[in-house]
């Protein structure tokens, strides 16, 4: 899956009808250059794959003085439910070292229903458990091994920081849930 698709997908649903110039300076104060790793012209790339796909569909043309043209676009039903499979992928599988996948449900989480989102963070924090439970596994693993050089349990052990870090943060975020903060799918 591509990430950028899905966050050019999200954010076109998300400030619809929207052109491109629009979404790239609103995307880079996310700093989705440095997370994501998305240059400023991937964008555009997107948006007319998207099109393409039939994910969004041109809505219109903007004209602002003497500035060129600016196409307009919005989300089509069959780009609704992609992004729903997108996002619910991300949502409900863990990433050991990738950290785009809880940056994107932190991002359009407003998509899916409350509901789905706490059950499917609550499955997270017990994905979180199993994967650092293998982590040291992996661990006693590289430092028993007779050709694994022993720096490389550095990779596990941050792998394992960067998860117990993912795993305090959903549980936070998922007191605020709980509490009715934001606002989700059918609310």
């Amino acid at each position: 899956m591509s990430t950028t698709r899905l966050i050019v997908l999200g954010a076109v649903k998300q400030f619809q009808p929207v052109h491109g110039y629009f979404l790239r300076r609103e995307l880079m104060t996310w700093h989705i250059d440095e997370w994501a790793h998305i240059q400023p012209g991937s964008i555009y790339n997107a948006l007319r794959a998207l099109e393409v796909d039939g994910y969004i569909e041109e809505c219109g043309v903007e004209v602002d003085g003497k500035r060129p043209a600016r196409t307009t676009y919005q989300i089509s039903a069959a780009g609704e439910v992609e992004l729903q499979r997108m996002l619910r992928e991300n949502l409900w599988n863990v990433a050991p070292f990738d950290t785009q996948g809880i940056m994107t449900i932190a991002s359009f989480m407003f998509v899916l229903s409350r509901q789905e989102v706490i059950a499917g963070l609550e499955n997270r924090l017990t994905k979180i458990d199993a994967l650092v439970l293998t982590n040291g596994f992996q661990v006693q693993d590289t430092l028993t091994s007779p050709t694994t050089p022993k720096y490389v349990r550095e990779i596990f052990d941050l792998s394992t920081a960067r998860l117990v870090a993912e795993k305090q943060w959903i549980s936070a975020l998922l007191e605020r849930l709980k509490a009715g903060e934001y606002h989700f799918s059918g609310e």
